[in-house]
C-alpha cells in the first residue's frame, strides 16, 4: 500500500486496525474467556476486505489487457489469458503466468491450490486443441472442455450451449416450484418471480 502512494496516516490505521485481535465465543448468553488473534487480520464480513484484497493481489493482477491477453480478478478468483498465432506460443504464454503467480505466491504467502485450477483452449473448430498437461506446484493440470470463469460455463468453441441449457434448467425448475404455489396474490407472484425465476434466466444472456 506504501508503495502505491497511500498515506501514512491511514497506513498506521489498518495497521492498528489489525493488530492486537481479540476473540470471545457466546453461547445461551454465556461468554468464553478473551483470547487474543496474534494472525487474524480482519474481522470476518469487514468492509475493508474487499478493499484491502485489491492491494494484497494487485501486482498479480495489473497487467496490460490488449490483443496479446490480460487477466482479471474477482476476490481470490484469479483468470489470466494469452492469444497467440499457434498453439505452442499460447502454451509458452501460459507456462509463463504459472510461473508468475507461484512466485507472485511466494513473495506475499497467498497458495495457489493446483486442484482448483482450471486450464482451457479456445480455437476455432478446424484447429485441434493442445491437451498436454501442464505441471502446477508437482501436480498435472489437464486443459479442460469446460470451465465456469464468474459463473458463466465457457467451452473451447466459445458457444456457450452448456451454459445456456444449465440456466435454462434453472429458470424452468424456479418457475415450476412457483407453479405449485396455490393463492398468491399478483403482487406476490411477481416478487417471487423477480428474485428467484428472472435471475436464473438473466444468466442464459
Amino acid at each position: 500500500m506504501e508503495a502505491r502512494g497511500i498515506p501514512e496516516d491511514l497506513l498506521r490505521w489498518v495497521e492498528a486496525f489489525c493488530s492486537e485481535r481479540t476473540a470471545t465465543i457466546q453461547i445461551n448468553g454465556q461468554s468464553s474467556e478473551v483470547q487474543s488473534l496474534p494472525q487474524a487480520g480482519l474481522p470476518q464480513g469487514s468492509p475493508l476486505s474487499p478493499i484491502l484484497f485489491l492491494f494484497f493481489n494487485a501486482d498479480l493482477v495489473q497487467r496490460q489487457i490488449d490483443s496479446q491477453g490480460g487477466a482479471i480478478a474477482f476476490v481470490d478468483d484469479f483468470t489470466a489469458w494469452v492469444t497467440g498465432p499457434t498453439a505452442q506460443s499460447n502454451r509458452e504464454g501460459i507456462e509463463a503466468i504459472i510461473t508468475e503467480a507461484l512466485d507472485w505466491g511466494k513473495r506475499s504467502g497467498a497458495t495457489f491450490e493446483a486442484d482448483k485450477t482450471a486450464i482451457i483452449h479456445f480455437a476455432p473448430k478446424a484447429h485441434k486443441t493442445d491437451q498436454e498437461p501442464f505441471t502446477i506446484k508437482g501436480q498435472t493440470a489437464v486443459p479442460r472442455d469446460h470451465v465456469k470463469i464468474l459463473g458463466v460455463i465457457m467451452d473451447t468453441r466459445l458457444k456457450y450451449k452448456e451454459h445456456i441449457a444449465r440456466a435454462a434448467s434453472k429458470g424452468l425448475e424456479a418457475a415450476m416450484e412457483l407453479r405449485r404455489l396455490r393463492g398468491l396474490t399478483p403482487a406476490t407472484a411477481r416478487q417471487l418471480f423477480t428474485s428467484t425465476g428472472r435471475p436464473c434466466s438473466a444468466h442464459i444472456f
